[in-house]
């Protein structure tokens, strides 16, 4: 690097800007750029981070809205309404009508479209961050938190998933920005809150649980004593939510907001049967995925902005502690006050650092801290936007879609759990064996009752693992006219033992294909062998 390079780049960074870790003025990168990387990082991960990363953001959303498509009732015939987002799924069939409309059927191009659409969707985050920030302090932090929201290492791969906590993030955003413009304009309108009451009731219809961000600000006017204003933010809430969640909860189901009362008795009558956790989970969880120290440094601004801007605080702190309290505790739910605790942070962070005589004396450390921030971050981004993840439950099934003259496979999990199979991904009506017979969610009754016929590229999945035995597999496979074609032995545990219990119900088998555990999942198989399990996965052709 030249004599001339290196200065340009050291006056980047005064001393006080290193105790902020951020550029100077002059030398801060506008909106637009900050806008253009986020986009370029998402779009990595659109097209390479292939996969799903959890399981609702998959079973409950893709399965759904390809299963309707296809002249599936799923949810629509159950006892009681679905806990889940019937809008965002509505979304999902209107993108893939479109796209059979126009002749695409492939399951990976309809993914890598909805995963484009995601991430342009979510650069919405990055630019209501911005401005946010902007409004209640300076460029300077405004263009740091863009950058955050733009490449902290969950940011773009979480943003191109299917996940309502991330897809519920805009709207809200967007109405704490209407309510902060409307503060700071000379004229008072009331407008601004109505449509925040709107935007507040979106995010609502996705994720249930935002509506606390809504109340939050609704309790902050009350106290203020702005009746009007509180007024207008609740009329829009009632307005928009009645007409989207009300409507759909009335055309599908019982009476409006049926939905929201199912949710409510669900998760009352099955808090302890997901994953549970201490009370103090959650701020584990966020001093983990904002990487520490600097998570902690953002814990500690959020908590100065109690009066600067006290909706926003006050929506997240009570979104926090309600999360905190109840016993379901899963990683994902907090995701939504991710970008608040940024914004927050980075504005009551900075002013307090800029006035801590402690760090004052201690540039050399807190600049430290932000370029360790900034570099963990930044492989990670870039490493999960190469990420195919769950390849081992995706790829099998995605290499099987070529075989047009398939009627059924066999799925093996030696002596691990059956894990349910994407079977969008087959690219055809396909089921599980074990679902189709018990059907509790009344979904395959007329079938079995005979008053509809199964496609002729209906595809038949039985399952097999240490629980069921080879003479139950083959009672199955006697019982219905789907025969399998080919068998899918998923990792490579006790595998003489599994083979020998294939081959005694299939004497002939030719291995056709392997597919190798993505780079993510060698790692995670490597620093923790016991939870994270070889998952390669050998395909074998059944020769009668």
């Amino acid at each position: 690097m030249s004599g001339t390079t290196k200065s340009t780049v050291s006056k980047a960074f005064t001393a006080d800007a290193a105790t902020l870790g951020q550029p100077q003025e002059q030398y801060l990168i506008p909106l637009s750029v900050i806008l253009i990387i986020a986009f370029v990082i998402r779009m990595l991960a659109a097209f390479f981070s292939q996969g799903f990363a959890f399981s609702d953001d998959h079973f409950d959303v893709i399965t759904i809205a390809q299963g309707w498509l296809d002249g599936l009732p799923l949810w629509l015939n159950e006892p009681m309404p679905p806990r889940h987002s019937m809008l965002y799924v509505l979304i999902h069939y209107g993108i893939f009508y479109t796209m059979e409309y126009l002749g695409v059927y492939s399951p990976e191009v309809k993914m890598t479209v909805v995963r484009v659409l995601h991430g342009l969707y979510s650069l919405l985050i990055v630019y209501y961050g911005y401005k946010i920030t902007e409004r209640l302090s300076n460029k300077a932090n405004a263009r740091l938190v863009g950058l955050m929201l733009a490449l902290v290492w969950f940011m773009p791969f979480m943003s191109v998933r299917n996940l309502v906590e991330m897809v519920c993030i805009p709207p809200f955003m967007a109405a704490f920005y209407l309510m902060l413009k409307g503060e700071q304009s000379d004229r008072k309108r009331l407008m601004p809150y109505f449509w925040a009451g709107v935007l507040f009731a979106l995010a609502f219809t996705l994720r249930y649980h935002t509506m606390l961000f809504g109340a939050g600000a609704g309790v902050v006017l009350l106290y203020r004593r702005q009746w009007r204003e509180a007024f207008s933010l609740m009329a829009g809430f009632l307005v928009a939510a009645t007409a989207v969640q009300g409507t759909i909860d009335v055309i599908f189901f019982d009476y409006p907001f049926h939905s929201i009362v199912a949710y409510f008795l669900y998760n009352t009558e099955n808090a302890y049967n997901y994953s549970t956790g201490p009370v103090y989970r959650f701020a584990l969880t966020i001093l983990g995925f904002l990487v520490p120290p600097v998570s902690a440094f953002l814990v500690v601004g959020y908590f100065r902005t109690a009066k600067l801007a006290p909706k926003m605080f006050w929506g997240g702190l009570i979104f926090f502690v309600a999360h905190s309290l109840f016993p379901n505790k899963q990683e994902r739910f907090i995701l939504p006050l991710l970008p608040l605790v940024m914004i927050l942070g980075v504005i009551g962070w900075q002013q307090y650092a800029r006035n801590s005589r402690f760090w004052q004396n201690r540039r050399k450390l807190l600049a430290a801290s932000w370029i360790f921030f900034w570099v963990l971050n930044l492989i990670a981004a870039v490493g999960l936007a190469f990420t195919y993840t769950k390849k081992s439950r995706v790829a099998p099934l995605v290499y099987l879609s070529e075989k047009q003259d398939m009627d059924a496979a066999v799925l093996d999990f030696g002596n691990h759990s059956v894990k349910a199979p994407p079977l969008f991904y087959l690219n055809r009506i396909s089921v599980d064996y074990d679902l189709y017979v018990t059907d509790k969610d009344m979904v395959w009754a007329d079938y079995l009752q005979g008053k509809k016929q199964l496609p002729e590229e209906f595809a038949m999945i039985y399952t097999l693992n240490g629980d069921k035995t080879v003479a139950t597999l083959d009672s199955a496979i006697q019982s219905t006219p789907y025969k399998p074609d080919y068998v899918v032995v998923v990792g490579t545990d006790d595998m003489e033992e599994r083979m020998a219990r294939l081959h005694s119900l299939f004497p002939n088998l030719k291995l056709e294909h392997v597919i190798s555990p993505s780079l993510y999942d060698k790692l995670l198989h490597f620093l923790n062998p016991r939870v994270h399990k070889d998952e390669q996965v050998n395909i074998y052709k059944i020769i009668e």
